[in-house]
């Protein structure tokens, strides 16, 4: 009877201990069928899926030669390795073998050449500049051959606008939208008349799902059961639209999303952050950010015009006292570049804070309150001005007070990010917090040569001559002090009043494990989230 009675109740523990087992099991299968991501808007453009226009999904769907490593440093994706000549201008890509596109078809040099030589202008602007040719050694093994050495090649390389898209969905159409909203510069205009990518077809470890698509509302990617890596963790990711960020947290809170605040796009505030902060089943993550958004005077503009009024505005801002708005979100900086780059200009430093300095300026000018309202005046009117902001309401009202305070009249004028880009492009603000991507990239090109993608029209002939040099410099240490050079130049201007450099910060389930944010760009922030433990 005894023995009977034991072996009863080793089975009953025995069954327990099966079926919590198997009831773990569920769970860790459940928590890996579906990662629900959180974003703030559908960057997606249907029927043109570039890379650089899908933003979060492309990092995943489409893969890059190269990656970068913690310490910025190229290591091997789709190439597994690389020779470079002697001399810098010959880049030899050796590439991974057996690796197929989400259309069956074969990744091989072939795709790499068709990739530069039809998207090389939409994709692949920076080094389209600097490369003269990519030549087919064989089957798999492709070299780039530049006009002159580049410093940034593998910066450039490993971004994830640079991802190889399968031949066969590269179509020729010229493109109705100009990359988010500019108008038609020489350079937009070729762009216009380049391939479009008919559909989202890459090597990633996730491919799109066309099917699911709900516009401004949700879509999907779906595990690439062919990876050529391990498996990916999660069999489909959702993102889904929720444009307030109150709204998102509530959202992750409740377990209706496991993941948000990863990119531009899905960015929280800093009352969000705090009350995540007290939430036991949510993570923090945050990382360094080299970029940074620029906080701009309209240079162009009477009375901005006079260089004495712009600076007179720099000794209003307690820089201090702006960087605590940002707490964990975000540190205020000199710009143009981020704090923590290895090109950042050391000796670029804020105005000291001075408002008595800043009213004599004024003073001295003739910009004087006239009619004893309590506001200064230009040419007869009181001077009016408008900041141009998307986001950062705190910021902008300490701005506006700063300003008050050496009797300027000022406002807040919030726009959508898309719309500003249009207002910079005109030229039409006082102020304004640009809302350029706080991405990974390094190249001060781009933000401030005349014929710049994101310029601010500075229209410097001697800056556009220093930057014409810096963008082809074959020397990593001349490239440097060429950094510097152009930032003091910059900076002695008085256009940029300060630069806000964001850290990149996730929040996520702790259930997901460890989350980590590659260093090449906020864009591609979830270049990594496939093989999340």
């Amino acid at each position: 009877m005894k023995k009977k009675l034991f072996f009863l109740i080793l089975l009953f523990v025995c069954s327990i201990e099966f079926l919590s087992g198997c009831t773990e099991k569920d769970k860790k299968e459940n928590l890996y069928k579906e990662l629900r991501i959180g974003t703030g808007w559908d960057a997606t453009r249907p029927g043109d899926y570039q890379p650089f226009g899908m933003w979060e999904p492309a990092a995943l769907i489409y893969e890059t030669l190269v990656n970068l490593d913690k310490n910025c440093s190229p290591v091997p994706c789709l190439a597994d390795k690389w020779k470079i000549s002697d001399d810098n201008l010959n880049y030899t890509f050796y590439l991974h073998k057996g690796v197929k596109f989400h259309d069956k078809t074969d990744f091989n040099a072939h795709a790499v050449k068709t990739n530069f030589e039809k998207l090389g202008r939409i994709n692949w602007p920076a080094l389209k500049r600097v490369v003269d040719a990519v030549e087919i050694i064989d089957e798999y093994t492709v070299s780039f051959h530049l006009l002159r050495p580049s410093p940034l090649f593998f910066f450039h390389l490993a971004g994830s606008s640079y991802g190889i898209i399968a031949p066969s969905a590269i179509k020729e159409k010229k493109s109705k939208e100009p990359a988010m909203n500019k108008a038609d510069t020489s350079i937009e205009k070729q762009y216009q008349k380049a391939y479009l990518v008919g559909k989202a077809i890459g090597t990633g470890p996730y491919k799109w799902d066309e099917q699911s698509y709900k516009r401004a509302r949700s879509f999907d990617v779906v595990r690439n059961k062919n990876y050529w890596r391990k498996d990916p963790v999660f069999e489909k990711i959702r993102w889904k639209v929720i444009p307030n960020p109150a709204a998102r947290t509530i959202a992750l809170e409740s377990g209706e999303i496991d993941m948000t605040g990863q990119s531009p796009n899905a960015s929280l505030l800093e009352e969000n952050i705090l009350t995540l902060k007290q939430n036991k089943k949510i993570k923090l993550k945050k990382a360094n950010n080299w970029g940074s958004r620029l906080v701009v005077i309209n240079h162009t503009r009477p009375p901005f015009d006079n260089i004495n009024v712009r600076r007179a505005i720099g000794y209003a801002i307690d820089y201090s006292n702006m960087s605590k708005i940002f707490s964990e979100l975000a540190v205020i900086c000199p710009g143009p570049l981020g704090p923590n780059t290895p090109f950042t200009n050391p000796d670029i430093k804020f105005s000291k804070y001075d408002p008595d300095k800043a009213k004599n300026i004024l003073n001295n000018i003739g910009m004087i309150d006239i009619n004893g309202d309590g506001f200064r005046e230009y040419k007869g009117e009181t001077v009016k001005i408008s900041i141009l902001i998307s986001k950062s309401k705190g910021m902008g009202l300490v701005l506006c007070e700063a300003l008050e305070n050496i009797g300027f009249k000022a406002n807040l004028k919030p726009k959508e990010s898309g719309a500003i880009f249009k207002i910079l492009q005109n030229m039409d603000y006082d102020i304004a917090v640009h809302p350029n991507i706080p991405s990974f990239y390094l190249d001060l090109y781009g933000t401030f040569h005349s014929k710049g993608r994101w310029a601010i029209r500075l229209n410097d002939p001697e800056i556009d001559k220093m930057l014409d040099q810096y963008i082809v410099c074959s020397d990593l240490k001349k490239f440097k002090e060429l950094s510097f050079q152009i930032q003091k130049k910059i900076a002695d201007k008085k256009i940029i009043l300060f630069a806000v450099n964001e850290c990149k910060l996730a929040a996520y389930n702790k259930k997901l494990g460890e989350f980590i944010f590659p260093p090449e760009e906020w864009v591609g922030a979830l270049q990594e989230v496939w093989r999340m433990e």
